[in-house]
């Protein structure tokens, strides 16, 4: 077979690159990432579940009717179940001002202020703490205790949703001459009241006779499950970005072993002669070569080296006989 004049192309091979234990332990790196990442997706996808049912949740009791008799819902001294939570219930008996409460520091509509929690005194002899709504400090810096309208004297209807204890609460403190806490836990508050109250509180949306005006209602705020949706889908693209980024670079560098920087790159002196003869112009054995500096060859001289052809109508002396 003829010379073709073009060295053999290496074949780039990527079981090659993996033959070595730098690019061995890179994959399995590689591999580890995309494996977390999907795990991180996985719990994610939990918690988007979670907060979804969660949403149904409070969507269903809203739309349910009040359930009377809560003495299976809020126990004394226990939870009410997570199936209850939200759940719209009616309550009656007398409200106990001496043991009256107030959560500080807490947020509603964007505003800081405080909830007033009030224990209802049930025919039982037990208590439920009911949060009658929220009031703004009685100072625009926020130090001074909030102005606490009166509770209804005599026998008193509640209409409210049933809130589970809030986790990472403390012990009541005194101040002012009254109880205050940080975050909502019945169960951890038992010790401030002569009577059982049960585990779990009570947000008031009405009641009988009314609720005062000043009292801002508790909003019962929807998770946003959207978000955990979005993190699905980030760790789940990032894992597959992981792998495809490893084979990536594992191509690359079998091609620069192979001598290839680039997937239409050939190796050096692949070039063909035809590509250049295909444009027109001359390879360098078709012309003689040329003193560098542009300087002619003596051939190029012969014509100026020959003699001059003298002029016709010019004569020579012998032309003239006689001429002295």
């Amino acid at each position: 077979m003829p010379d073709t004049g073009s060295p053999t192309q290496a074949r780039p091979s990527v079981l090659g690159v993996l033959r070595t234990p730098r690019w061995v332990l890179f994959g399995l790196l590689a591999i580890a990432l995309a494996v977390g990442m999907v795990f991180l997706g996985v719990w994610q996808l939990h918690r988007y579940q979670l907060r979804s049912s969660i949403n149904d949740r409070i969507d269903r009791h809203a739309a349910a009717a009040p359930v009377a008799g809560t003495d299976r819902i809020l126990p004394a001294g226990r939870s009410p179940s997570d199936a209850d939570e939200y759940l719209r219930v009616r309550l009656t008996g007398r409200y106990d001002p001496a043991h009256q409460m107030l959560a500080r520091v807490r947020t509603v509509n964007g505003n800081v202020g405080y909830e007033i929690l009030t224990p209802l005194r049930r025919s039982d002899g037990t208590a439920v703490l009911v949060d009658r709504g929220w009031l703004p400090p009685a100072d625009p810096d926020g130090a001074a205790d909030p102005k606490v309208p009166a509770t209804p004297r005599g026998t008193v209807t509640v209409v409210g949703q049933v809130r589970l204890p809030e986790s990472g609460g403390s012990g009541p403190t005194r101040r002012n001459g009254h109880v205050e806490v940080r975050r909502i836990d019945p169960r951890l508050l038992a010790s401030a009241v002569p009577y059982p109250i049960a585990g779990g509180y009570v947000t008031a949306t009405s009641q009988t006779p009314a609720l005062s005006s000043r009292f801002v209602p508790i909003p019962i705020d929807h998770q946003n499950a959207a978000m955990n949706l979005s993190y699905i889908l980030q760790w789940w693209l990032f894992s597959g970005m992981a792998l495809v980024g490893f084979g990536l670079l594992m191509r690359w560098e079998s091609r620069k072993r192979a001598g290839l920087s680039a997937p239409g790159d050939r190796p050096p002196g692949a070039r063909s002669a035809g590509a250049s003869a295909g444009r027109g112009s001359r390879l360098p054995e078709d012309e003689p070569a040329r003193p560098a500096g542009g300087s002619r060859l003596p051939e190029d001289n012969v014509a100026a080296a020959a003699p001059a052809v003298p002029d016709r109508s010019s004569r020579l002396p012998e032309d003239h006989p006689g001429t002295p």
